[in-house]
């Protein structure tokens, strides 16, 4: 059994809000490599291919962009046009105009959609843990284009769930044929001591049926980003502890913990998880993944993944003593993230400028034995 979590920062629209603050995040990175490239004497024609490209994103060449359209009725059919230049313009009751409505979303770039299937399609989990997903319909339609073709890339059960956020965060599961879903829980109602919603985004529960009459009990959770304060997401990392702690004291032993936590390893606001026992598969011998280039390739940077992974610590594959023994190979894609700077690592052949990335966070999997290999012999026997 493969399993696997991916932020994929939606499939085919993306909140404009959410763009932005990513730019804003990204700024500073924009613009020490533009300054880097200025002051270089020697720059070849990819540098000045860069640096236009940067201009554009630092906004030196913006286009003129309103968030808004005009919608009119003519002879039975909608027309649309830009309000750039006719802001002032009302409906009032001598036109046909139907006002304007505001552009929640913004398209993501098709380049970056076929990279997104092509980071799961190399490893073919069986389950596929998703975050950051607009909505179902986006889902189903992305199975269909994408992993359809044949029998082995297919997935039969497509689960969705939104949560508390309003801008398209929600999470999906897809299962493969042999697994299916027996019950699911969400905690996006659980309130705080304050009676505020604990979870801004969601924590869901999902009780996996798998080949053998196995079951695997799959925790899935999004924390708080840099936002919130520490001890806001450290309340939540209490509640997914609670529920770990409750399962195991049923007798289940196969749990896994996946989703963006937001922060490194190290933080003290998921301690409440990281200290219940469970372990990160990026610890495991059999841990797989392109490492940086050159020098980074043997350092190790507060706060990432591991040695030579040197990229932010956000997301995270965790799994129960049990699990952890039975793991034959794991490890990491992050093919589909454009390096913004150093370090470097190799990405898709697709993937010719930072639009094109497939999502700004990597794709953790794991292939884990379903049963443990003693209670298979005993059983045969």
């Amino acid at each position: 059994m493969i399993i696997a979590t991916y932020n994929i920062q939606n499939l085919f629209h993306r909140h404009i809000d959410l763009i932005h603050k990513n730019q804003n995040t990204k700024s500073k990175l924009w613009k020490e490599e533009f300054e880097a490239l200025i002051h270089s004497k020697k720059r070849l024609e990819r540098d000045y291919d860069r640096m236009r490209e940067l201009a554009n994103l630092l906004g030196f060449h913006k286009s003129p962009h309103e968030p808004y359209l005009y919608m009119k009725n003519m002879e039975g059919n909608l027309h649309v046009r830009s309000a750039f230049k006719t802001l002032d313009t009302r409906a009032s009751h001598l036109t046909d105009w139907n006002g304007w409505t505001k552009i929640k979303t913004v398209p993501v770039v098709e380049k970056a959609i076929s990279n997104k299937a092509k980071v799961i399609l190399e490893i073919g989990p069986d389950i596929l843990i998703l975050q950051e997903v607009e909505n179902r319909e986006s889902l189903i339609e992305f199975n269909k284009i994408f992993f359809n073709a044949s029998q082995d890339s297919r997935y039969n059960e497509i689960m969705h769930l939104q949560g508390n956020d309003a801008m398209g965060l929600g999470m999906g599961v897809l299962l493969k044929k042999g697994y299916h879903i027996k019950s699911i829980k969400s905690f996006s109602n659980e309130m705080d001591e304050q009676e505020k919603r604990l979870f801004n985004n969601d924590f869901q529960w999902y009780e996996i049926g798998a080949p053998n009459n196995t079951t695997l009990d799959l925790l899935c959770c999004q924390l708080a980003n840099e936002n919130h304060s520490n001890s806001f997401r450290k309340k939540q990392a209490a509640k997914v502890r609670t529920v770990y702690e409750d399962i195991l004291s049923n007798g289940q032993e196969d749990i896994i913990i996946a989703g963006t936590f937001n922060v490194p390893s190290y933080s003290d606001s998921i301690l409440p998880i990281m200290e219940i026992g469970v372990t990160d598969v990026v610890k495991h011998s059999s841990f797989d993944v392109e490492v940086d280039s050159g020098e980074d390739a043997g350092y190790f940077r507060m706060g990432a993944y591991c040695r030579g992974v040197n990229i932010k610590r956000k997301d995270y594959l965790l799994v129960s003593p049990a699990l952890f023994e039975r793991i034959q190979r794991c490890g990491m894609n992050r093919k589909g993230i454009w390096p913004l700077s150093k370090p470097v690592w190799e990405t898709y052949d697709s993937i010719k400028n930072e639009k094109d990335s497939a999502s700004d966070h990597p794709l953790l999997w794991a292939d884990i034995l379903l049963e443990n290999p003693i209670r298979l012999l005993r059983r045969s026997a």
